[in-house]
């Protein structure tokens, strides 16, 4: 999604990441000087072309993020007003929360050190086994180098 949200635009991307922009109103005075906040009797509260620049790259966001959540997880987003909003329940229902980021994490490398390869397994599904390990390790935020990843897979072979 970033990658998608980036290619519409990198301001539409950065909505998500920094939230909703909430206006700078400006006063218009009657000689038609603006000044932020007041001052003199204003005639009519206006946002800056910057606001509402950031106010319609949150509402593009906000558009295609909903636009890809599967139907049945949609309840879960309906009452968010923002596309960071959307985008941090969305992060939390699919990552899990942090502590729960740190439990997969930490099974994952567990699984990689601990690898075996069962005596009746063939090479191919001991290696098959191997890279889902890998894929998880990845998935995670983890990427080994191929000489680590090698030797750990051919120690996981053992001796037979």
């Amino acid at each position: 999604m970033e990658r998608y949200l980036k290619r519409i635009g990198r301001d539409v991307w950065r909505s998500v990441e920094e939230g909703p922009r909430v206006p700078v109103l400006t006063s218009v005075q009657a000689d038609g000087a603006q000044s932020r906040l007041g001052g003199g009797q204003a005639a009519m509260n206006q946002p800056t072309k910057d606001d509402l620049d950031k106010m319609e790259n949150n509402a593009i966001a906000f558009y295609e993020i909903s636009c890809g959540v599967a139907p049945d997880n949609f309840d879960i987003i309906i009452n968010c007003k923002s596309a960071k909003e959307i985008w941090d329940v969305l992060k939390n229902l699919y990552q899990g929360s942090e502590q729960a980021q740190d439990k997969k994490l930490t099974t994952t490398l567990n699984e990689f050190i601990n690898f075996k390869a069962l005596p009746s397994e063939s090479l191919d599904d001991s290696f098959n086994q191997f890279n889902l390990i890998i894929t998880k390790l990845s998935n995670v935020g983890t990427v080994r180098s191929n000489h680590e990843t090698n030797l750990q897979f051919l120690n996981g072979l053992g001796r037979h």
